[in-house]
């Protein structure tokens, strides 16, 4: 018998692809049947499918773990201090300064806290003689003197420390040998964190 050369006609050709199509889009269906979107879970998932070792470093954010599970960092660095408050007075003199250790200005400190404070005055003299002021806040206290003469005048720096447990005050007292005067004194003080004295 001999074999057939004809080709198929084009109406087989359109069939054939149709049917390809019809199967084609059943098994697709199917597929979208058995499996529809965000189903895969971790009960479908076989055991060790997911591991450490297939996850990519850096991958992972703060949101995929639960409370508790990343544990706390190093402490950081202290952060600069807060703002601190000073407080200053200032008499532009002349002051006369008696005999006896008298006080001649004061700083009011309306606060507690630990203070570092500053005090000076200009000591000029009609008659020659020494001088000696106190500046004192609490039982903290610093002293200085000078040799004043009319021709000489000199200035007197004096420094203290002190914590105040309640609002108080500060005082500059000063006594002179001669007739001698104070001119512009300033006292200062500035609230800190923390004060250490040694010594």
């Amino acid at each position: 018998m001999r074999a057939s050369n004809r080709r198929p006609s084009p109406a087989l050709a359109v069939a054939a692809v149709a049917l390809f199509v019809a199967l084609g889009g059943t098994s697709i269906a199917a597929v979208t049947a058995a499996l529809p979107r965000n189903s895969v879970g971790t009960i479908q998932l076989k055991q060790n499918a997911v591991t450490s070792a297939k996850v990519r470093n850096g991958s992972l954010l703060r949101a995929d773990f639960r409370r508790g599970q990343i544990p706390a960092g190093p402490r950081g660095a202290q952060g600069p201090a807060g703002p601190s408050e000073a407080y200053a007075r200032f008499l532009n003199g002349p002051i006369a300064i008696p005999a006896a250790l008298t006080t001649l200005a004061n700083l009011s400190i309306p606060q507690a806290g630990s203070y570092v404070i500053s005090a000076k005055t200009y000591i000029t003299a009609s008659t020659s003689g020494v001088t000696t002021c106190r500046l004192e806040a609490g039982s903290d206290f610093d002293q200085s003197q000078t040799y004043a003469q009319s021709a000489f005048p000199f200035a007197l720096p004096l420094l203290v420390t002190h914590s105040f447990d309640a609002p108080g005050s500060v005082d500059l007292k000063c006594s002179a040998t001669g007739t001698h005067q104070a001119n512009f004194v300033k006292i200062a003080a500035i609230r800190v964190g923390t004060l250490a004295n040694s010594g």
